[in-house]
């Protein structure tokens, strides 16, 4: 069956990927994105305009005449982010909100506008790009992080109330992909007053020369990281027969981190189990 799919951020990098796998699959593709012009040359894509930071009565405008275009939608993926560098210091309030608003809180009213669209046919799979950054925060990077652990928090509570309807979540974390996300122009470094103490000197020049060193050397190749997100919505290539889970690490480097940050997390909790347990009203032992 031809899916239809609505992919944010599908100018560059995954989300543009995974609108051509979509389309080259046969499946029906409106890749939002905030300059869809951008796309007008893209075979087979129907490019409209979304910006998912706007008010959200327009998000849901946009969204619901998307899915107005094909009288349904069976696929929503939330791709759209940037990376804010700067210390926790040097970035500004402005900068926090506008980190979160880009990261989180724009694509959640993506789902919100088309939550409602599927509760009615009791059927869709919605798909949130979150980041291994979630499990190990990098340096002069604490707003980024920040977004993709809200990212991962939500998206569990997501899978669990929208399952009753039909509805599927998967949230993804890749590592680290050749895409443009960590071109100069794709970033901001803090811009504030604040911004480059002294202080904070080393540490952003630490963090300014490993973006310049892994960029374009980057260990994940997006069409086949792609490949897998298509795979294991639609269950078919590596994921045939397979059901979709509900977190999907995407490349080598993001599970070498995430296990060995669950490896470290459970070990402090079996250190300090013993303290923790004290806190209860009634004593509890194993």
């Amino acid at each position: 069956m031809t899916r239809v799919w609505i992919i944010t951020g599908a100018s560059a990098g995954f989300g543009l990927q995974l609108a051509k796998i979509a389309v080259e699959a046969g499946d029906t593709v409106i890749a939002a994105s905030r300059n869809p012009s951008k796309l007008s040359e893209v075979k087979g894509i129907t490019p409209m305009r979304l910006d998912h930071n706007e008010p959200f009565d327009q998000v849901k405008k946009d969204i619901d005449a998307m899915v107005a275009l094909h009288g349904r939608v069976d696929v929503v993926v939330n791709n759209a982010a940037y990376v804010q560098t700067g210390t926790l210091e040097e970035t500004s309030p402005e900068e926090t909100l506008n980190q979160l608003q880009s990261n989180v809180l724009g694509p959640l009213n993506v789902y919100r506008a088309v939550l409602p669209h599927m509760r009615a046919a009791k059927s869709g799979t919605l798909v949130t790009i979150g980041s291994m950054n979630a499990w190990l925060p990098f340096n002069a990077c604490n707003l980024y992080n920040m977004s993709k652990a809200a990212v991962r928090a939500i998206g569990v509570g997501i899978a669990e109330e929208v399952r009753p309807f039909g509805i599927r979540h998967c949230l993804v974390e890749p590592g680290a992909f050749r895409t443009s996300l960590l071109d100069p122009s794709a970033n901001f470094a803090a811009t504030s007053g604040m911004a480059r103490l002294d202080d904070y000197k080393q540490i952003n020049a630490e963090t300014d020369a490993i973006f310049a060193m892994i960029n374009g050397k980057q260990p994940g190749d997006p069409v086949k990281g792609c490949q897998i997100i298509y795979d294991v919505v639609t269950s078919t290539g590596v994921a045939e027969g397979r059901e979709m889970p509900e977190f999907l690490p995407l490349g080598s480097d993001a599970v070498n981190v995430i296990v060995a940050s669950v490896q470290k997390v459970l070990g402090q909790v079996e250190e300090w189990k013993d303290v923790a347990r004290q806190s209860d009203i009634k004593q509890i032992t194993e």
